[in-house]
C-alpha cells in the first residue's frame, strides 16, 4: 500500500502534440512530488513522482530542503514534459499548507522548510496561548489554536531564532517559495493562505492584528490571489530549467488538499472528501466559511477556489503512522494486510499522534499510544489497530461536519491509503457510511487540471470543469459496525483520560 519512489516515467495513454493545449500539474506533499501532463480534457497522460526527504531530528525538526525541493521539480517536470515540452501551455501548482521558510532579500534560504510535522513551536506556544484571545483568533481566521500553524512557526522562530527572524525578507509557505523561483516574485493562493492563522476569512487580506501579533507587515508576507489567477508566463531561467516553453503561462493552483478535492468532486451536491495520505482530513464544500458553532473551535475552514470554501478537519498522522510501522519492525504491509482482511476488529487501541495533531478536540500536545496490548498480538494485530486509530480520529471530525449541518451523503476517498482494500472496508464500518474510491489516478494532478480549466478560459466554472468518473464503493461491513460503535467510544475515553498527562508531558 505504501508508495515507493518511482523514477521511469508512467505513460497512461499515447501522447499526441496538442499544439500547446496540454496542462502541467505539479503537487508538492510531505513526503512525494508529482509532476503530470494532461490533455485539455483534463485526462492524465504522463507522470513523474519523487521521494522529498524530511530532514528530522530529536529536537523536534521536520524540515524539507529547499533546494532538494527545488532539483526534485525540476527532475520530475523534465521527465513529463521531455516528448513534447512545446505542447504544454498551463503549468498549476499545488503544494502542502503549513509550512514556513524565512528568505532573504535575494530570495535564499535562511532554514529549511518548517512542515505541518514540525512540532518545534510547541516550546513557545504556550506562551502564545497565554498573551492571546484564541476564540477572536478563531471568529476571524476559521484557525483553531494549534502549534502547527505557520503563527505559531514565526513566533518560535521570533523567540527561537532571533537572528534569523530579524534577516528574514519574507516569510513563505512552499508554494510561495516556488512561485518565487518560477515566476519572480513570492505569491500564494487563498486557499493556502486563509491555513496560515495569518488572513481574515470575511476580507480575504492579511490581518493587521495577527500581524502585529506575529511582529511581522504585511510586506514580508507573499501576494495572497485568488487560485484561479493566471499569474503569467515563467521566467526564462526557470522555463530553461524545466525544459519549457516561455509561453507557459503559470496559474496559482490551490492547496494540496484542496487539489484532491476538486479531482475527486468535492463540489458535487452531498459530497465529502477524504484524502488519507501522509496525513489526512475530511472536508465538504460550502458558500461561506463555516466555523464551529460549539466553543470547540473544531472545524478549520479554507478557501477552496470559485468563490467556495471546504470546512472540515485534518489530522497529522496516517499514513505516516504505518510508515513508522513499516519502518520499525519491518513490516510487509500487503502481506500483513491480506492475513488479517476477513479477522474481526482488533482489541487494542492505537492512538497514532506520532507528530503531536491538528484537529482541536484531540490535545496538541498528544502521542503515540498502544494500549491494551498483549502477549498474544502481533504485527498484523499492529497494522490492523493502527488503521483504526486513524479511522477513528477522522470520525471525530465527521462527527464536527455533521454537528454543523455539513454531513455529506457520500464520502470520496483519495490519497495513498484508498488503495487499501481492508482500510476503505475499516473505514466505512466505523464511519457507518459507505466510501466511494473514484478509479482515476493522482486525483490532486486531476484536481490541479480542473482548475487549470477554468482559469484558461476551456471551461466557464468549476461544475462543467469536473471529470465523470468511475467509482469502487466500500460497504460498511455489517458484523465490524456495533463493535466499532464500542471501540470508538472507548477510543473517546481514553483521550479524555490522557488529557491531563499529555499536558504533563510538555
Amino acid at each position: 500500500m505504501m508508495k515507493v519512489e518511482r523514477r521511469k516515467c508512467l505513460s497512461l495513454s499515447s501522447p499526441a502534440p496538442t499544439g500547446g493545449r496540454q496542462i502541467l500539474a505539479v503537487d508538492v506533499g510531505t513526503t512525494h512530488l508529482k509532476a503530470g501532463v494532461l490533455g485539455a480534457d483534463g485526462r492524465l497522460q504522463r507522470l513523474a513522482i519523487r521521494k522529498l526527504p524530511v530532514v528530522r531530528d530529536e529536537t523536534g525538526r521536520a524540515e524539507h530542503d529547499p533546494e532538494t525541493l527545488w532539483t526534485r521539480l525540476v527532475d520530475a517536470v523534465r521527465e513529463v514534459v521531455v516528448e513534447d515540452p512545446a505542447g504544454v501551455r498551463w503549468m498549476v501548482l499545488s503544494a502542502y499548507q503549513l509550512g514556513l521558510l524565512p528568505v532573504d532579500e535575494s530570495g535564499a534560504p535562511l532554514t529549511g522548510i518548517l512542515t505541518l510535522q514540525d512540532t518545534r513551536s510547541l516550546e513557545t506556544f504556550p506562551g502564545l496561548l497565554e498573551r492571546t484571545d484564541f476564540r477572536t483568533v478563531y471568529q476571524h481566521t476559521g484557525c483553531p489554536p494549534l502549534f502547527q500553524y505557520p503563527l505559531a512557526k514565526i513566533e518560535w522562530l521570533r523567540t527561537r531564532r532571533p537572528e534569523i527572524f530579524r534577516s528574514a525578507r519574507w516569510l513563505l509557505d512552499a508554494k510561495a517559495y516556488l512561485l518565487l523561483r518560477l515566476f519572480g516574485r513570492p505569491v500564494t493562493d487563498f486557499s493556502t493562505a486563509t491555513a496560515s492563522q495569518l488572513m481574515d476569512v470575511r476580507t480575504l487580506r492579511w490581518a493587521p492584528d495577527l500581524l502585529a501579533l506575529a511582529g511581522i507587515t504585511e510586506e514580508q508576507l507573499p501576494e495572497a490571489v485568488a487560485p484561479e489567477t493566471v499569474l503569467g508566463p515563467l521566467r526564462p531561467e526557470a522555463a530553461e530549467a524545466l525544459g519549457l516553453s516561455l509561453e507557459t503561462e503559470v496559474i496559482a493552483g490551490v492547496y494540496d488538499g484542496g487539489a484532491v478535492g476538486l479531482g475527486l468532486g468535492a463540489i458535487a451536491p452531498g459530497v465529502g472528501v477524504m484524502n488519507l495520505g501522509t496525513t489526512a482530513m475530511v472536508r465538504r464544500a460550502a458558500d461561506h466559511p463555516v466555523l464551529d458553532s460549539s466553543p470547540r473551535m473544531r472545524l478549520q475552514t479554507y478557501y477552496l477556489a470559485g468563490g467556495l470554501w471546504f470546512p472540515g478537519g485534518a489530522i497529522n498522522n496516517a499514513g505516516s503512522t504505518l510508515q513508522w510501522l513499516q519502518e520499525l519492525l519491518g513490516l510487509d504491509i500487503p502481506q500483513q494486510e491480506a492475513r488479517i482482511d476477513a479477522k474481526e476488529p482488533t482489541d487494542l487501541l492505537f492512538l497514532p499522534f506520532l507528530t503531536g495533531e491538528r484537529f482541536p478536540e484531540i490535545s496538541p500536545w498528544a502521542r503515540g499510544v498502544l494500549f491494551g496490548l498483549r502477549a498474544h498480538h502481533g504485527p498484523g494485530h499492529l497494522l490492523r489497530a493502527a488503521m483504526e486509530g486513524v479511522a477513528f480520529a477522522l470520525r471525530l471530525v465527521l462527527e464536527a461536519l455533521a454537528e454543523n449541518g455539513l454531513m455529506p451523503r457520500r464520502l470520496r476517498a483519495g490519497g495513498g491509503g484508498a488503495r487499501s482494500d481492508l482500510w476503505m472496508r475499516i473505514l466505512a464500518s466505523v464511519f457507518g457510511m459507505p466510501v466511494e474510491v473514484p478509479e482515476i489516478p493522482e486525483p490532486a494532478l486531476v484536481g490541479g487540471a480542473v482548475l487549470a480549466r477554468v482559469a484558461s478560459g476551456a471551461a466557464p466554472d468549476l461544475p462543467s470543469a469536473q471529470m465523470d468518473m468511475p467509482v469502487r464503493v466500500y460497504e460498511p461491513v455489517a458484523d465490524w459496525v456495533p463493535r466499532y460503535r464500542e471501540q470508538f467510544h472507548a477510543f473517546q475515553a481514553l483521550l479524555a483520560d490522557l488529557a491531563t498527562a499529555f499536558a504533563r508531558s510538555l
